[in-house]
């Protein structure tokens, strides 16, 4: 933008821009949003001694299942299938997926609370 540029200067390229940018039924149509196949990272910082219970309940998991680990990451993604599996799922369980889901909601709520 020019300095000098004057309000009908300025009207008229804001309207040249405009009508590259609607250019109505001639413009293509949208194509839709790629399907994310590659997973997503999240991180999730947390107080020590939670990280120590989760080690060790790993290592617990470890040796229940005769292996040599079970990672941190697949607890957390098999209680996030838990929490979110629907009646249709494999993971639902009629008494329990409800309680879980509840119990959660409570916690959040406790928590933002105390905030």
């Amino acid at each position: 933008m020019n300095a000098r540029e004057s309000a009908a200067q300025r009207e008229e390229r804001m309207a040249r821009a405009a009508e590259g940018r609607n250019r109505g039924e001639a413009a293509p149509p949208r194509r839709s949003t790629a399907v994310r196949t590659k997973p997503a990272r999240m991180t999730v910082d947390m107080p020590p001694p939670l990280r120590r219970k989760l080690k060790s309940w790993s290592g617990y998991a470890a040796g229940q299942l005769d292996v040599m680990d079970v990672a941190g990451a697949e607890v957390v993604r098999i209680l996030i299938e838990m929490l979110t599996a629907t009646p249709d799922d494999p993971a639902w369980d009629n008494e329990f997926t409800p309680a879980l889901a509840r119990r959660v909601l409570d916690e959040v709520s406790a928590r933002l609370d105390e905030r």
